[in-house]
């Protein structure tokens, strides 16, 4: 009996030893750290995720004021976190041959519906971006606007529905852009706006929660990285996966038996499975790859969760501000009304041509980027102008909320000011201290085409309607932690006021 317990406090204490070793990782390399303590490491809200992600890096990012980076253990995952400007330029764009990945999991074979641009690594995501990258040029995108002002359209007439009462409006965003996406992502008309259950929008909302199995898992997988090919996918998962496939399956047989053309993200994708390229725009690779139904099925997911979600909530966020800055709002409806009547409607040149609603979106989007930070891997060692080794395999962290709340950057942070993005003021600020897609070659896909339903929704709803603070509005907001992107966990309620 004595020994089987001295064995197993032996062991216990052997996997104390190990699991500790990680947390004097940066102080042997002489980088400033946050000390980590047993079991969580330096932040133990990174595991358990109690409250916004945001909030936690940015008390760290304050704390490591005078350093351009400083280390943290996640667990017993060492991670450096890059603070200076400069520093995130070659992380990003200079070296990126050394951060190509992003190194969130191994991507295990089954999970076919995550093997999408966004989790890719390698030449694979190399040889897929290339040949999805002319699907967002703004031909393309010119091509997709009918389709998205049909959307637009029915967002109206949701909205009169509503007139003069209180909403949120997060959830009729949500309605919104899950619609355009749907639209132009699967080619469905499924009027998601008056129906906002339906089962596509009710998968991409629960792959963006953070939930306790899901987070128990990730932990597990960030530890022992080779888990992630080996635990099993939850039921549900399963079921969701094999829902989007056969959809996509369905949708491009229709097309091909029937000769139907869209122009839409479904039509790229059967144009890359039957040529292999994109006509003559296409880029060159030398990474051949097939495109198979799950692989198209894959691309699709990403751009129907990346694009409602985060759009939405920028739209969300936007209107919640012009709702407390009248003056703000009452400028930019000016703008909308006379470029709408200078091209005799609400045309793809009209939106481009509303400079105010391209700051005001800016703005919104620096106070509250879709994403709290940006995760690379390091590839391949390298040292730094300063002498510092990055060692293979290290993770990197670039605080994007953090930056952008930064007064040093953007002074008076939590202030609303789209001047911060007029032509006089734009050209002053930092480069890589305002990330909200990213930067260099792995920065979003899908910017252009987010930033046009996010405007479209925006002008939509300000042709007919004014929006104001009520007393079920929450001053200020307070981000959550039951999403992976910047998001409330509450409703945001506004008045919706019809325009005279």
């Amino acid at each position: 009996m004595l020994v089987g317990v001295v064995i197993i406090v032996g062991l216990l204490w052997l996997f104390y030893k190990h699991w500790v070793s990680n947390y004097s990782y940066w102080k042997k390399r002489g980088i400033p750290f946050y000390p980590a303590e047993f079991p969580y490491g330096s932040a133990p809200n990174f595991v358990k995720l109690k409250k916004f992600k945001g909030y936690t890096m940015d008390k760290m990012y304050h704390e490591f004021a005078p350093h351009p980076m400083f280390g943290i253990v996640v667990l017993r995952k060492p991670m450096l976190i890059v603070k200076d400007p400069e520093l995130i330029q070659m992380v990003l764009t200079k070296e990126f041959s050394h951060f190509r990945d992003r190194g969130i999991f191994k991507l295990p074979k089954r999970d076919t519906i995550n093997h999408h641009l966004f989790n890719l690594e390698g030449e694979k995501w190399k040889a897929i971006r290339m040949k999805l990258t002319p699907t967002f040029t703004s031909g393309k995108l010119k091509t997709m606007f009918p389709l998205i002002i049909s959307c637009a359209e029915n967002f109206s007439s949701l909205l009169l529905s509503m007139a003069d009462s209180k909403v949120d409006i997060k959830e009729l965003a949500g309605r919104f852009t899950a619609d355009v996406i749907s639209s132009c992502a699967f080619g469905l008309e499924i009027d998601i706006m008056n129906n906002p259950d339906n089962k596509l929008r009710r998968i991409g909302i629960e792959r963006v929660k953070v939930k306790t199995l899901k987070k128990l898992k990730n932990t597990l997988t960030q530890i022992f990285p080779a888990l992630s090919t080996i635990l099993p996918a939850r039921s549900n998962e399963s079921e969701e996966q094999n829902y989007v496939i056969n959809l996509v399956k369905s949708i491009i047989e229709q097309r091909e038996n029937n000769g139907i053309v869209r122009n839409d993200f479904i039509d790229v994708l059967i144009n890359l499975k039957n040529k292999g390229n994109l006509g003559d725009d296409a880029q060159e690779t030398e990474e051949p790859f097939e495109m198979t139904i799950e692989l198209m099925a894959a691309q699709c997911f990403v751009f129907f969760i990346a694009g409602f979600e985060t759009s939405s909530s920028l739209q969300s966020f936007c209107i919640y501000e012009l709702a407390l800055h009248q003056d703000i709002q009452s400028k930019l409806i000016k703008e909308i009304n006379e470029k709408i009547e200078k091209n005799n409607g609400l045309t793809y040149k009209a939106l481009n041509e509303m400079e105010y609603l391209n700051m005001v979106i800016s703005e919104t989007s620096r106070k509250y980027p879709a994403v709290p930070e940006l995760n690379r891997q390091c590839t391949k060692s390298m040292t730094l102008p300063s002498g510092q080794k990055i060692e293979k395999d290290t993770f990197v962290v670039i605080p994007i909320w953090s930056l952008h709340h930064d007064p040093q950057y953007f002074p008076n942070p939590n202030k609303f000011d789209p001047e911060r993005f007029s032509q006089e003021n734009r050209d002053s600020i930092v480069p890589y201290t305002y990330l909200p897609f990213g930067e260099g070659p792995r920065m979003c896909i899908g910017m252009r085409f987010g930033l046009l339903q996010t405007k479209l929704g925006i002008v939509t709803l300000l042709q007919k309607f004014k929006v104001e603070p009520c007393e079920d509005t929450a001053i200020p907001l307070v981000m959550g932690a039951k999403s992976f992107i910047t998001a409330t966990d509450e409703p945001i309620i506004i008045k919706l006021v019809a325009r005279s």
